[in-house]
């Protein structure tokens, strides 16, 4: 955040086991097609910022279909790996473009040319969170819109973790739609500030 402490480099992103990123349990708590049809439409570009091995990707490759495109960014290449089998594999690979980055660095996707782009518990997995804010404003179109969600709890000395103070400073950055959080965790839908894009119903995947 402009007021925050800037991220400490020696900090690694934190790397989360696959099966923990991606399995039936989850599929079954937070279904990401049900999500996804809220927000994204058939054609739309959307961005999956912290893909891991492709619990939204692929689904999010389904919704906007083969005139649309998704560009999946993590900074661990053995999800990125198991994303570009999976994707193969439900013959979704043309809708995907894969990157090995951290999210604060996606250079290559151009401004303002992203429909959707979820950060589904991203910054609380990085040190840099002004960088991957700062890229969201960046990418979002006019009418665009980012799904925010960060988990509560976390150690203060941990600079990947997200307070309530930081998280407040976040979303003053941003045009908020809709907001909430639960036991773990705290959500956002938010648009560039000072747009007024068309309504889209809002939806938490953890209570889809």
């Amino acid at each position: 955040m402009r007021n925050a402490p800037s991220c400490s480099c020696a900090v690694p992103d934190r790397r989360i086991p696959l099966f923990v990123l991606d399995n039936v349990l989850r599929r079954i708590v937070q279904p990401p097609r049900r999500f996804l049809a809220r927000h994204v439409r058939p054609g739309d570009t959307t961005a999956d910022l912290g893909c891991g091995p492709g619990h939204f990707t692929v689904p999010m490759a389904r919704a906007v279909g083969d005139d649309g495109r998704v560009v999946a960014v993590d900074f661990d290449d053995s999800a990125v790996a198991r994303l570009r089998l999976r994707a193969a594999r439900r013959r979704v690979e043309r809708v995907i473009e894969t990157h090995v980055a951290s999210a604060a660095e996606v250079d290559f996707i151009d401004t303002a040319s992203i429909d959707f782009a979820l950060a589904e518990g991203l910054l609380c997995c990085m040190a840099d969170h002004d960088g991957a804010v700062r890229q969201i404003e960046r990418v979002l179109r006019p009418t665009g819109r980012a799904w925010l969600s960060v988990m509560k709890g976390g150690r203060s000395s941990d600079p990947r973790s997200v307070s309530k103070a930081e998280w407040h400073e976040i979303l003053s950055r941003l045009r908020v739609v809709d907001s909430g959080e639960g036991l773990l965790s705290r959500w956002a839908l938010v648009g560039p500030r000072g747009s007024t894009p068309p309504g889209r119903p809002a939806a938490d995947p953890r209570r889809s």
